[in-house]
Protein backbone atom coordinates (compact mmCIF):
# COMPACT_ATOMS: atom_id res chain seq x y z
CA UNK A 1 0.00 0.00 0.00
CA UNK A 2 0.85 3.69 -0.82
CA UNK A 3 0.71 6.64 1.92
CA UNK A 4 1.17 9.71 0.61
CA UNK A 5 3.24 12.49 2.03
CA UNK A 6 2.64 16.55 1.05
CA UNK A 7 4.83 19.73 2.52
CA UNK A 8 3.21 23.04 2.10
CA UNK A 9 3.97 26.19 2.63
CA UNK A 10 1.98 28.97 2.64
CA UNK A 11 0.45 27.50 -0.97
CA UNK A 12 -3.48 26.49 0.48
CA UNK A 13 -4.31 27.53 -3.52
CA UNK A 14 -1.65 25.49 -5.18
CA UNK A 15 -2.01 23.14 -2.91
CA UNK A 16 -5.86 22.93 -3.37
CA UNK A 17 -4.85 22.24 -7.54
CA UNK A 18 -2.67 19.06 -6.55
CA UNK A 19 -5.64 17.69 -4.06
CA UNK A 20 -8.43 18.48 -6.60
CA UNK A 21 -5.85 16.32 -9.47
CA UNK A 22 -5.53 13.12 -7.36
CA UNK A 23 -9.08 13.46 -6.99
CA UNK A 24 -9.52 13.59 -10.79
CA UNK A 25 -6.42 11.75 -11.91
CA UNK A 26 -5.22 9.02 -9.64
CA UNK A 27 -7.90 8.39 -7.25
CA UNK A 28 -6.81 5.34 -5.84
CA UNK A 29 -3.24 5.46 -5.95
CA UNK A 30 -3.05 6.57 -2.08
CA UNK A 31 -4.23 4.88 0.74
CA UNK A 32 -3.99 8.31 3.11
CA UNK A 33 -2.39 11.50 2.22
CA UNK A 34 -0.80 13.22 4.72
CA UNK A 35 0.02 17.25 4.69
CA UNK A 36 2.28 18.30 7.19
CA UNK A 37 1.80 22.50 6.80
CA UNK A 38 3.26 25.33 7.77
CA UNK A 39 2.01 29.25 7.35
CA UNK A 40 4.32 32.27 8.02
CA UNK A 41 1.54 34.83 9.19
CA UNK A 42 -2.50 34.82 9.89
CA UNK A 43 -4.18 35.31 6.31
CA UNK A 44 -2.10 32.16 5.04
CA UNK A 45 -2.81 29.78 7.79
CA UNK A 46 -6.18 31.34 6.63
CA UNK A 47 -6.57 29.91 3.37
CA UNK A 48 -5.28 26.05 4.91
CA UNK A 49 -8.59 26.82 7.09
CA UNK A 50 -10.76 27.47 4.24
CA UNK A 51 -8.97 24.47 2.57
CA UNK A 52 -9.60 21.98 5.06
CA UNK A 53 -13.41 23.31 5.35
CA UNK A 54 -13.39 22.19 1.65
CA UNK A 55 -13.24 18.36 2.14
CA UNK A 56 -11.61 17.75 -1.60
CA UNK A 57 -10.43 14.15 -0.27
CA UNK A 58 -11.42 12.05 2.15
CA UNK A 59 -8.42 10.57 2.75
CA UNK A 60 -6.51 13.63 4.16
CA UNK A 61 -4.78 13.91 7.63
CA UNK A 62 -4.02 17.19 8.34
CA UNK A 63 -0.56 17.92 10.47
CA UNK A 64 0.48 21.77 11.53
CA UNK A 65 4.39 22.00 11.46
CA UNK A 66 6.16 22.67 14.55
CA UNK A 67 9.85 22.05 13.78
CA UNK A 68 10.54 20.94 10.08
CA UNK A 69 13.23 18.60 10.63
CA UNK A 70 11.04 16.42 13.45
CA UNK A 71 8.02 16.80 11.79
CA UNK A 72 9.23 15.22 8.36
CA UNK A 73 11.31 12.32 10.19
CA UNK A 74 8.42 11.73 12.63
CA UNK A 75 5.97 11.61 9.35
CA UNK A 76 8.43 9.01 7.55
CA UNK A 77 8.83 6.82 10.87
CA UNK A 78 4.80 6.61 11.63
CA UNK A 79 3.88 6.13 7.96
CA UNK A 80 1.98 2.45 8.03
CA UNK A 81 2.20 1.47 4.93
CA UNK A 82 5.15 -0.24 2.96
CA UNK A 83 5.65 2.09 0.42
CA UNK A 84 5.33 6.40 0.87
CA UNK A 85 4.99 9.22 -2.12
CA UNK A 86 6.59 12.20 -1.56
CA UNK A 87 4.86 15.63 -2.61
CA UNK A 88 5.17 19.39 -2.53
CA UNK A 89 2.63 21.52 -3.05
CA UNK A 90 3.28 22.97 -6.84
CA UNK A 91 2.41 19.23 -8.25
CA UNK A 92 -0.50 18.27 -10.35
CA UNK A 93 -1.57 15.04 -11.74
CA UNK A 94 -2.08 16.58 -15.59
CA UNK A 95 -2.55 12.84 -16.82
CA UNK A 96 -4.77 9.46 -15.60
CA UNK A 97 -2.95 6.82 -14.42
CA UNK A 98 -2.84 4.06 -17.00
CA UNK A 99 -2.78 1.37 -13.85
CA UNK A 100 -4.01 -0.04 -10.31
CA UNK A 101 -2.13 0.90 -7.10
CA UNK A 102 -0.97 -3.12 -7.13
CA UNK A 103 0.68 -2.89 -10.75
CA UNK A 104 3.55 0.30 -9.63
CA UNK A 105 4.17 -2.31 -6.77
CA UNK A 106 4.98 -4.90 -8.89
CA UNK A 107 7.46 -3.04 -10.73
CA UNK A 108 9.02 -2.05 -7.46
CA UNK A 109 11.61 -4.57 -8.17
CA UNK A 110 14.41 -5.30 -5.54
CA UNK A 111 16.74 -3.73 -7.87
CA UNK A 112 14.70 -0.78 -8.25
CA UNK A 113 15.01 2.29 -5.44
CA UNK A 114 11.96 4.16 -6.58
CA UNK A 115 8.90 4.74 -8.79
CA UNK A 116 8.97 8.32 -10.47
CA UNK A 117 6.14 9.48 -11.20
CA UNK A 118 7.25 13.03 -12.86
CA UNK A 119 9.75 11.21 -15.64
CA UNK A 120 9.15 9.19 -18.62
CA UNK A 121 10.33 8.58 -22.18
CA UNK A 122 8.65 11.80 -23.14
CA UNK A 123 10.51 14.12 -20.16
CA UNK A 124 13.21 15.03 -22.49
CA UNK A 125 13.84 18.37 -21.29
CA UNK A 126 15.86 18.94 -18.30
CA UNK A 127 15.40 22.38 -17.74
CA UNK A 128 12.53 24.25 -18.82
CA UNK A 129 14.20 27.79 -19.00
CA UNK A 130 16.34 25.81 -21.91
CA UNK A 131 13.86 23.98 -23.70
CA UNK A 132 15.99 22.92 -26.60
CA UNK A 133 18.38 21.18 -24.70
CA UNK A 134 17.06 17.88 -24.57
CA UNK A 135 18.10 14.64 -22.89
CA UNK A 136 17.31 11.24 -24.21
CA UNK A 137 16.05 8.42 -21.84
CA UNK A 138 17.84 4.97 -23.09
CA UNK A 139 16.04 2.06 -20.88
CA UNK A 140 17.26 -1.39 -20.26
CA UNK A 141 13.43 -2.51 -19.58
CA UNK A 142 10.11 -1.61 -20.88
CA UNK A 143 6.90 -3.90 -20.10
CA UNK A 144 3.50 -2.29 -21.03
CA UNK A 145 2.98 0.90 -19.29
CA UNK A 146 6.66 1.07 -17.47
CA UNK A 147 10.10 1.53 -17.63
CA UNK A 148 12.93 1.16 -16.23
CA UNK A 149 16.51 2.65 -16.03
CA UNK A 150 20.36 2.37 -14.27
CA UNK A 151 20.21 6.10 -12.72
CA UNK A 152 23.77 5.59 -11.38
CA UNK A 153 24.41 5.83 -15.46
CA UNK A 154 23.46 9.37 -15.15
CA UNK A 155 24.76 12.66 -13.68
CA UNK A 156 22.73 13.78 -10.61
CA UNK A 157 22.53 17.17 -12.19
CA UNK A 158 19.72 15.59 -14.81
CA UNK A 159 16.46 14.28 -13.86
CA UNK A 160 16.92 10.63 -14.48
CA UNK A 161 19.84 10.64 -12.58
CA UNK A 162 18.20 11.84 -9.76
CA UNK A 163 16.51 9.45 -8.17
CA UNK A 164 15.67 11.89 -4.30
CA UNK A 165 12.70 14.01 -4.80
CA UNK A 166 9.83 15.19 -3.01
CA UNK A 167 8.06 15.85 -6.65
CA UNK A 168 6.16 12.28 -7.66
CA UNK A 169 7.92 9.69 -5.93
CA UNK A 170 7.42 6.55 -4.42
CA UNK A 171 9.79 4.66 -1.98
CA UNK A 172 10.13 2.00 0.46
CA UNK A 173 9.11 3.52 3.65
CA UNK A 174 11.45 2.52 5.58
CA UNK A 175 14.39 2.97 3.01
CA UNK A 176 14.15 6.43 3.17
CA UNK A 177 13.28 6.89 6.58
CA UNK A 178 16.54 5.05 7.99
CA UNK A 179 18.27 7.04 5.25
CA UNK A 180 17.25 10.30 6.25
CA UNK A 181 17.21 9.85 10.14
CA UNK A 182 20.71 8.89 9.70
CA UNK A 183 22.29 11.74 8.19
CA UNK A 184 21.80 16.09 9.77
CA UNK A 185 19.96 18.54 7.58
CA UNK A 186 18.49 21.36 7.91
CA UNK A 187 15.85 22.08 5.47
CA UNK A 188 14.57 20.41 2.61
CA UNK A 189 16.64 21.51 0.08
CA UNK A 190 19.89 20.28 2.16
CA UNK A 191 17.71 17.06 2.82
CA UNK A 192 17.81 16.84 -1.13
CA UNK A 193 20.86 16.95 -1.63
CA UNK A 194 22.75 15.11 1.55
CA UNK A 195 20.43 11.88 0.77
CA UNK A 196 21.29 12.22 -2.82
CA UNK A 197 24.62 12.24 -2.62
CA UNK A 198 24.57 9.23 0.04
CA UNK A 199 22.12 7.27 -1.45
CA UNK A 200 24.55 6.74 -4.47
CA UNK A 201 26.99 5.09 -2.26
CA UNK A 202 24.74 3.24 0.02
CA UNK A 203 22.08 1.70 -1.72
CA UNK A 204 22.63 -1.70 -4.62
CA UNK A 205 19.03 -0.74 -6.17
CA UNK A 206 20.48 0.87 -9.39
CA UNK A 207 17.48 1.27 -11.52
CA UNK A 208 14.56 3.60 -11.10
CA UNK A 209 11.31 2.85 -12.92
CA UNK A 210 8.52 5.44 -14.17
CA UNK A 211 4.89 5.46 -16.78
CA UNK A 212 6.69 5.48 -20.25
CA UNK A 213 4.72 8.80 -19.39
CA UNK A 214 4.62 11.36 -16.88
CA UNK A 215 1.42 11.64 -15.06
CA UNK A 216 3.09 14.64 -13.11
CA UNK A 217 4.77 17.60 -13.32
CA UNK A 218 5.29 20.80 -10.82
CA UNK A 219 4.12 24.06 -11.96
CA UNK A 220 6.76 26.47 -10.26
CA UNK A 221 5.41 29.67 -10.36
CA UNK A 222 6.94 31.03 -7.21
CA UNK A 223 9.00 29.79 -4.63
CA UNK A 224 8.62 29.60 -0.47
CA UNK A 225 11.68 27.50 0.23
CA UNK A 226 14.63 29.12 2.00
CA UNK A 227 17.40 29.24 0.37
CA UNK A 228 14.50 30.18 -2.50
CA UNK A 229 14.81 27.64 -5.90
CA UNK A 230 14.33 29.04 -9.31
CA UNK A 231 10.57 29.66 -10.10
CA UNK A 232 8.62 32.74 -11.45
CA UNK A 233 11.04 33.09 -14.09
CA UNK A 234 7.72 33.37 -17.07
CA UNK A 235 4.63 33.67 -15.28
CA UNK A 236 5.21 34.70 -11.59
CA UNK A 237 2.45 34.60 -9.48
CA UNK A 238 3.20 35.03 -6.02
CA UNK A 239 2.38 33.34 -3.05
CA UNK A 240 0.20 36.02 -1.17
CA UNK A 241 -1.24 36.71 -4.04
CA UNK A 242 -2.87 33.30 -4.69
CA UNK A 243 -3.53 32.85 -1.30
CA UNK A 244 -5.71 36.37 -1.22
CA UNK A 245 -7.72 35.46 -4.51
CA UNK A 246 -8.35 31.79 -2.79
CA UNK A 247 -9.41 33.59 0.53
CA UNK A 248 -11.97 35.99 -1.84
CA UNK A 249 -13.20 32.74 -3.59
CA UNK A 250 -11.30 32.37 -6.37
CA UNK A 251 -9.33 29.52 -7.37
CA UNK A 252 -7.25 27.75 -10.33
CA UNK A 253 -9.17 25.86 -13.03
CA UNK A 254 -7.95 22.36 -13.18
CA UNK A 255 -10.23 22.12 -16.41
CA UNK A 256 -9.30 25.31 -18.14
CA UNK A 257 -5.81 24.29 -17.45
CA UNK A 258 -5.34 21.35 -19.58
CA UNK A 259 -4.38 23.84 -22.77
CA UNK A 260 -0.80 23.36 -20.81
CA UNK A 261 -1.31 19.75 -21.01
CA UNK A 262 -0.43 18.68 -24.30
CA UNK A 263 2.50 17.33 -25.39
CA UNK A 264 4.57 17.52 -22.13
CA UNK A 265 7.84 17.30 -21.94
CA UNK A 266 9.24 18.06 -18.66
CA UNK A 267 9.12 17.77 -14.93
CA UNK A 268 8.19 21.17 -13.78
CA UNK A 269 7.43 23.97 -16.43
CA UNK A 270 5.61 27.30 -16.44
CA UNK A 271 1.76 28.39 -17.31
CA UNK A 272 -0.42 31.37 -17.10
CA UNK A 273 -2.82 30.00 -14.59
CA UNK A 274 -6.53 30.15 -15.34
CA UNK A 275 -9.07 30.45 -12.51
CA UNK A 276 -12.81 30.05 -11.40
CA UNK A 277 -15.07 31.26 -9.26
CA UNK A 278 -16.64 29.23 -6.45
Amino acid sequence: MINGLILSKNRSSQLRLLLESVGLNAPDLFNEIKIVYTSSNQDFAKGYEKLKSERILSNLVWEKEENFVQDFLNALKTCETNYICGMVDDCIFYKRLASKQQNILDVLTDDVFCFSLRLGLNTTTQYYMRPKEKVELKVYEQSGFFVKWNWKDWSSKLNYGYPISLDGHIFRTKELSDLSHKYKFDYLRQWEGVIAGKCREETDRHNMAAYRQNVLFSLPVNCVQDPPLVAGQLHEYTEEELNNRYLDGEVIDLEMMEYAFQNVTWAHNEFPLMFKKI
